[in-house]
């Protein structure tokens, strides 16, 4: 960072744009006006990453000392001009410097932005923590660190900070340190803050011990940015992924399908059923929200939302897609009694009506984006020799569908390999070759979604389902993607992404190999099971 010394000028002359004598305390132009003069200016002009800002000496931004100054030359005190500049506060400039530190920015580094805040005489906690979330929310839009990747719930978040419930507050400030901290390249041991971490643990404890439904959204919310924080930049999570989970189920649970939902409370609900279905594949139950009450509730939930048709039938996917557990429960039995031909049945009628859902939505929802241009195929510069083509789309949301439907067709129709092995001679190939229909989507979308890393993490479970279905060179593909898209978080939360490990998490989560308390790698390596 470059100081350069700005003319000394007073402010009269330098609004008039005249020569100033310097002959202070009163310049001569501004004693022939007949005005006080304000004096030699304090301001510096700062030269950071390329851009120029000025900050003056004592803190104001440039807006306060122009009203400040203006206000001195035209006779009124400087208490009334303090009173005066107060009560016109109402917006924050934060500054992205990686050599410029802004007192009360709690040490992060932000983009340039300007941020609309309430009017106030001073700032609180919440207004900053606030300023801080939107400058993030705005910087690094189209990149791998752009927060919008994290879901349509995150924009809605700084209208609910400053609640009586502080869950969400401290989870918001962890997640920021952790982001900001990941940015600057740090070492990864070092982008979670340890007692911001345990703050937040405490208040998410209280926030589910707390009785009041008015605060079950900012609860929600809270359990929601804390999971997300955990998978991106805790390495040694341990069980908080399935207490997480659990907790997302109970507080989502607690509201009861009767009770509409807010906005935020069905984006953190969408956002988060992922790892929800995980915990109840683990668990070895049905999902609570794969009932005809929940179902309708969430389908009249999507229907008043309005939240565009990309991420409406995203939603309405997951809603399909809370059949999973109940598929994986059936295939486990099975694979513990190959003769349960009850089971093989009931498996096939459920694997088949979810696939019939899934064929229609791919031939009408995602076959009218393709028309749109929302997911085009372009020519394959990485690996032309495997995919000539590959996919882009449009947004991140088009992607995450996308990715999403493949994802669950493969997990369908290997549960339907699994019914045909018992209630069939032979398997049907029909089966097979649609898994590997939609595994190549998921290998043909890989190089859009690798440049959204690190915070893309997620779609490491959709490579995980499609290796099963390729061949030797492809499979060699498939585990170095998920090697790149996990290279940001080192060591990789499940181990090194070698075949027998990737095979184990695919086999577990569909049901075909069972989940063992242990942190031993060798129960993967080996085929014995799959760590949970």
């Amino acid at each position: 960072m470059v100081g350069v010394p700005k003319s000394k000028r007073c402010t009269f002359c330098r609004t008039r744009k005249t020569k100033c004598d310097e002959n202070w305390p009163t310049c001569g132009t501004c004693a022939r006006a007949g005005k006080i003069c304000s004096g030699a200016r304090t301001t510096f002009k700062f030269v950071v990453n390329g851009s120029h800002n000025e900050v003056p000496e004592d803190g104001r931004s440039i807006t306060d000392t122009h009203r400040l100054s203006s206000a001195t030359s035209t006779g009124v005190s400087r208490a009334a001009a303090d009173r005066r500049r107060h009560q016109h506060i109402g917006e924050i400039i934060v500054l992205d410097s990686r050599n410029m530190t802004i007192e009360g920015c709690g040490g992060f580094k932000y983009h340039q932005s300007l941020i609309s805040l309430p009017q106030a005489i001073s700032w609180n906690p919440p207004d900053k923590l606030k300023a801080h979330l939107v400058a993030c929310l705005d910087a690094e839009r189209g990149t791998g660190h752009d927060l919008h990747i994290l879901g349509a719930f995150l924009p809605l978040v700084p209208q609910h900070l400053g609640d009586d419930n502080t869950a969400l507050g401290h989870a918001v400030e962890l997640l920021l340190g952790a982001w900001t901290n990941s940015r600057r390249g740090l070492p990864s041991n070092t982008w979670l803050d340890l007692r911001t971490y345990n703050r937040a643990l405490r208040s998410l404890k209280a926030a589910l011990d707390d009785a009041n439904v008015e605060h079950l959204n900012n609860t929600l919310a809270a359990l929601c940015v804390l999971q997300k924080t955990e998978v991106l930049y805790d390495f040694a999570r341990g069980s908080n992924q399935e207490n997480h989970a659990a907790g997302l189920i109970a507080v989502i649970s607690k509201a009861g399908p009767a009770r509409p939902m807010t906005k935020m409370a069905l984006h953190v609900t969408f956002e988060s059923i992922f790892h929800m279905l995980q915990e109840d594949i683990r668990q070895g139950r049905e999902s609570v929200f794969h009932t005809p009450e929940w179902m309708a509730a969430l389908r009249k939930s999507i229907d008043g939302s309005e939240v565009g048709l990309v991420l409406e039938q995203l939603y309405r996917l997951w809603v399909e897609a809370t059949a999973w557990p109940g598929l994986a429960r059936l295939v486990r039995l099975l694979r513990q009694d190959p003769l349960n031909s009850m089971a093989a049945a009931e498996l096939r009628l459920r694997a088949t009506s979810l696939a019939e859902k899934l064929r229609l939505q791919d031939e009408t929802i995602l076959a009218a984006l393709a028309e749109s241009g929302a997911i085009t195929e372009v020519e394959n510069v990485s690996r032309p020799d495997l995919f000539p083509k590959c996919y882009e789309f449009a947004d991140f949301p088009t992607a995450k569908l996308f990715s999403s439907h493949a994802m669950f067709s493969i997990v369908t129709y290997r549960c339907l390999q699994e019914a045909d092995r018992v209630l069939t001679a032979h398997g049907d190939l029909s089966v097979e070759k649609q898994a590997r229909k939609f595994s190549r989507r998921t290998w043909m979308a890989y190089p859009w979604l690798r440049n959204q890393t690190p915070l893309a993490v997620d779609f490491t479970a959709s490579l995980v389902f499609s290796y099963e279905a390729g061949n030797e060179e492809e499979r060699e593909f498939c585990s170095t993607g998920l090697a790149e898209m996990d290279s940001s978080r080192h060591p990789p939360p499940i181990g090194e992404w070698v075949e027998a490990t990737i095979m184990a998490n695919a086999k577990a989560y569909s049901g075909r190999l069972p989940f063992i308390k242990t942190q031993n790698a060798k129960v993967e390596y080996d085929g014995i099971g799959c760590r949970s």
